[in-house]
């Protein structure tokens, strides 16, 4: 579960950076999760409502238990901040489990235990029925890791975490056809068309989803 875990973080890893400070942020959560899972359920799966809003920690941590982090940790020490553009997390290096610090290789142990660590994710266009999110890009303090050497790190984790597809990078979460996810200041943004009936159940298990686990 640790190693899951580690594969996790690595996708969506990473107190929140100065320019985030202004904008509402979340942590991971067990709590989250349910709180998340009432929302999918309202409007994806019951379909009781057009549109809910999921705040960002809570989005994350469903998440998390649906690729199989499960029971989820009581704190990761994760700060979770979510605009229009991109899903951030932020965490102090010394406060990542051990399996994601030797992750980082020999830069681990050249680099202040208090350094922040800044993961983001963007979504990008998918086709009907997805959700595609893709990691951008990690930061280590103020500077970025490398591409070529984050390349090479997500391939080695895209090996391992087949969820996270061979990129290593990218993440396609399967929805109702009808259904949309956005995201928003501080929030993910569910909703499917007015009127619309769609299906009660998807023809294949959703890391997401109830039944998939």
């Amino acid at each position: 579960m640790k190693s899951l875990v580690c594969g996790a973080l690595v996708f969506i890893v990473a107190a929140a950076p100065p320019q985030l400070a202004a904008q509402q942020t979340g942590r991971i959560t067990p709590a989250g999760v349910a709180r998340a899972q009432a929302v999918v359920d309202s409007v994806f799966l019951d379909r009781k409502v057009g549109t809910g809003s999921i705040e960002g920690g809570d989005w994350a941590s469903y998440l998390m238990v649906r690729l199989g982090v499960n029971p989820l940790p009581d704190s990761m020490g994760l700060v979770v901040s979510v605009d229009t553009l991109l899903i951030t997390f932020s965490g102090r290096l010394q406060d990542l489990p051990p399996e994601a610090q030797a992750m980082a290789g020999p830069l681990s142990a050249l680099i202040d235990p208090a350094t922040i660590v800044t993961a983001e994710v963007e979504q990008v266009p998918a086709a009907a029925g997805l959700a595609h999110f893709r990691l951008r890009g990690v930061r280590i303090g103020m500077f970025p890791v490398p591409e070529m050497m984050l390349h090479s790190l997500l391939l080695d984790v895209g090996v391992r975490y087949p969820e996270l597809t061979k990129s290593g990078r990218d993440l396609y979460v399967q929805i109702p056809e009808d259904g949309k996810v956005a995201l928003g200041i501080g929030m993910v943004v569910l909703s499917r068309e007015s009127g619309s009936q769609g299906v009660r159940e998807l023809p294949t298990p959703a890391p997401w989803l109830p039944g998939s686990l």
